[in-house]
C-alpha cells in the first residue's frame, strides 16, 4: 500500500484506540434489551473491567434485571442518553436499584469523545494570554478565559460607559 495510506491509518488506529471501549456503552441503550445478549454481556464485561472495581458477576446480574426496564418498563420508549442520564441521577431511585449501572452511565455521560474543547480552551489561553499581559495568572487569568469563552461578544460590550465609569471613579491610566 501507499506509504502515505499506511501512515494515515496507523495515525487513526493510534488516534481512535478506544473506538470498542466508547461503542460498549451501547448496552445501555433500549436496543440493547432485544439485541444479541452475547454482545451485550461482552460489552459489560468490557466496561466493568475498565471502570468499575465491582464483581462482573454484579454487573451482569443488575444488566438482567434492568434490561427488562429497557423493554417494557419506564425507559422503553428514551433514547440511550435519555436512560443514561436517568440511571446516572442522584435523585431517583433507578441509580440505589442498578448501582455499578448507575456508575457506569455517569461515566459514559462524562467522557470527551473528542478534544475539541481542549484545543478551543488553549486557543482561548493563547489570545488572553498574550506579551503584554504575560503576568496574568491564577483566579483573575482563570476569569479572564471565562469572560473569552462564556462572555458575550465584544462587539455587545459598552466601551464608552466603561471608560466614563472608569475616568469618574478617579483612577489614572
Amino acid at each position: 500500500m501507499d506509504p502515505y495510506f499506511d501512515g494515515l491509518l496507523e495515525s487513526l488506529e493510534r488516534r481512535f484506540q478506544n473506538l470498542d471501549l466508547l461503542g460498549a456503552f451501547h448496552v445501555l441503550s433500549p436496543q440493547a434489551a432485544t439485541g444479541d445478549e452475547a454482545i451485550y454481556v461482552a460489552n459489560l464485561q468490557l466496561l466493568a473491567s475498565k471502570f468499575l472495581q465491582a464483581d462482573c458477576n454484579e454487573v451482569l446480574h443488575e444488566w438482567s434485571s434492568f434490561k427488562q426496564q429497557l423493554i417494557v418498563g419506564p425507559f422503553k420508549d428514551l433514547d440511550q442518553q435519555q436512560v443514561m442520564q436517568e440511571l446516572a441521577s442522584e435523585v431517583g431511585e433507578w441509580g440505589l436499584l442498578y448501582p455499578s449501572l448507575r456508575k457506569l452511565s455517569a461515566i459514559g455521560l462524562t467522557i470527551p469523545v473528542s478534544s475539541v474543547n481542549c484545543e478551543r480552551d488553549f486557543s482561548t489561553l493563547n489570545r488572553v494570554k498574550t506579551d503584554l499581559r504575560n503576568h496574568l495568572q491564577g483566579e483573575h487569568l482563570a476569569t479572564c478565559m471565562r469572560l473569552s469563552i462564556n462572555g458575550p461578544p465584544t462587539r455587545d460590550f459598552p466601551f464608552r460607559r466603561a471608560l466614563e465609569l472608569y475616568v469618574m471613579s478617579n483612577h489614572q491610566l
